[in-house]
């Protein structure tokens, strides 16, 4: 039984091996996938912890003390962690400040660039209900983001926006005919309107706002400073990373200075010139 165990982890080995042998350009896009998973990962061993700690309570009854809610996220690839080793940490740092500069230099393949816009998403993972991206603001990476999963048939309030390139205005919406606008209005002493994309076919009131789950999103765009796992895909620390953005873009818009956002889908990569062909 043994020998057939090592039989099966070489066999395995090889076929990786064989795989980027055959595939080189496979290695350039592996980072791009641990962006986004490193956030499963951390989010898993923070739970491992948390089940640790209550294993090992003293006879006082006290548990060991766990990760604050209030405690900045940890999953922010440009923040570093504890938890990830100081060499991963580096190698993705690295990863998005040469997709950082890639998104100023590159362009389609029909010379399009791919950072044109004031605000760029970049969608990397739809599991058939959630779809994940990173969202930059003028080509420097801001915080993960968060839609509904892509139909081919919208259903109203489950299905993400084309891709596209948006303007980004201020809401018409007189505040005091939504609900959700004077709700966040009460919260949070800096917000007056809700920021929106402009002309967005097919689709009405598609807001940039803060949330966790596809649940909260009804075809908008959330974003959060970190990455969550449990039961389903989500976002955390949404509040920090909107309000840092609100505070941006709003001053941006009063400037009336023009803000537009540009939405790729998952086949970004291989469609720009940041791979070979």
């Amino acid at each position: 039984m043994k020998n057939f165990a090592a039989l099966l982890v070489i066999a395995l080995l090889a076929v990786v091996v064989l795989i980027f042998v055959t595939n080189p350009d496979l290695l350039g896009k592996i980072w791009l996938y641990l962006i986004g998973f490193i956030g499963y990962i951390l989010a898993l061993a923070d739970k491992g912890i948390k089940s640790i700690g209550k294993a090992f309570k003293g006879e006082s009854g006290k548990q060991v003390e766990s990760i604050p809610a209030s405690a900045p996220a940890k999953v922010l690839p440009i923040q570093g962690t504890t938890t990830v080793s100081e060499t991963e940490k580096s190698e993705l740092q690295q990863k998005i400040h040469e997709l950082e500069n890639q998104l100023q230099q590159a362009g389609d393949k029909l010379g399009e660039p791919l950072g044109k816009a004031t605000l760029t998403l970049l969608r990397y993972m739809d599991d058939g209900e959630t779809t994940l991206g990173m969202f930059f603001l003028r080509n420097k990476f801001f915080a993960y983001a968060l839609e509904d999963t892509h139909r081919d048939e919208k259903i109203k309030g489950k299905t993400r926006i084309p891709e596209g390139l948006y303007e980004v205005g201020f809401s018409p919406v007189n505040p005091a005919d939504s609900r959700i606008t004077r709700d966040y209005q009460a919260k949070y002493n800096w917000f007056t309107k809700h920021i929106h994309l402009r002309n967005v076919p097919g689709y009405e009131g598609i807001y940039i706002h803060i949330g966790n789950t596809h649940e909260h999103t009804d075809g908008c765009i959330l974003i959060a400073d970190g990455i969550n796992v449990d039961v389903k895909m989500a976002l955390k620390y949404s509040e920090k990373a909107y309000e840092r953005f609100y505070r941006i873009v709003s001053a941006l818009l009063e400037s009336h200075e023009q803000v537009t956002i540009q939405v790729l889908n998952e086949n970004w990569f291989e469609r720009s010139k940041l791979i070979k062909t």
